[in-house]
């Protein structure tokens, strides 16, 4: 009975993550196609954290997605971001799964700012699992590390590894933690458009790319839209900016399984 239970549960977590879900949060970013590696953002905790060098203002948020329109598979978190001089300290937790199997990550991370052209972060996460019903549980600490780099004003490039030390998640579980190597681009072809491209390979997986576009014809309006390898999806998002008040909302789009709509809230301090 007990290995019956740990493979529906696995097989559960493996349905949620086979597109790559598991590992990028944020609406703003799922609406670009999870593709944001040289983005500045407070998400920028869950994909690469030398993003958060390039916020100017203290910021929190929150964030909720169901995947695939189940709550037996739905995700959940809280960010802030702290700048400090020419760094910035960033604090993230999310939760994801059900009473018989969950995932929970704490995140802790600083990034700095070198000069106008060079960002850099480390970061660390403790990651748990848990199985319901008395069925075992298990944590460990990951680490990552993350760059973004200037090329020319409309040209930003950016490279992030995660999990570099192979992190044995132990327990009952004898499984490692996805050791991720991420790269990436970004062009701004106007102050309204912003293109970007994503490139990531999971060293015990094919690689994965990403693309996205946002489009903001107005201070307030943002549309984005974007695609996703791994398998394919289709990715949609809008954003309203009202003062210091950010409400993003996006729909990641898999044929055979359907959609995860995700929804985001961030707040910037004066």
């Amino acid at each position: 009975m007990r290995s019956t239970i740990t493979a529906l549960c696995f097989g559960i977590v493996q349905l949620a993550s086979a597109s790559g879900e598991g590992q990028p949060v944020g609406a703003r970013f799922a609406g670009m196609g999870y593709a944001g590696i040289t983005v500045a953002d407070l998400w920028s905790l869950r994909l690469n954290p030398a993003g958060l060098a390039g916020l100017d203002k203290p910021m929190a948020g929150a964030f909720y997605q169901s995947h695939y329109l189940s709550q037996d598979l739905a995700q959940q978190g809280l960010a802030v971001a702290i700048p400090l001089g020419k760094g910035t300290l960033g604090i993230g937790a999310d939760r994801f799964g059900y009473s018989l199997y969950n995932e929970t990550k704490v995140s802790a991370s600083y990034a700095m700012r070198f000069g106008e052209g060079l960002r850099a972060a480390v970061q660390l996460d403790h990651i748990g699992v848990r199985l319901g019903e008395n069925y075992g549980s298990s944590s460990v600490l990951a680490a990552e590390v993350g760059v973004q780099a200037k090329v020319t004003d409309e040209l930003w490039i950016g490279a992030h590894v995660y999990n570099p030390t192979r992190a044995l998640l132990g327990g009952p579980y004898d499984e490692r933690i996805p050791t991720l190597l991420r790269v990436g681009m970004g062009y701004t072809f106007s102050k309204k458009l912003l293109m970007t491209l994503d490139a990531e390979k999971d060293i015990d997986r094919q690689e994965r790319f990403r693309m996205g576009v946002e489009y903001h014809p107005n201070d307030v309006l943002y549309l984005r839209t974007g695609i996703s390898t791994g398998a394919v999806q289709g990715h949609f998002g809008a954003g309203i900016r009202y003062k210091q008040l950010d409400i993003d909302l996006a729909v990641s789009v898999r044929s055979q399984l359907g959609a995860t709509p995700i929804l985001g809230l961030n707040y910037r301090f004066k």
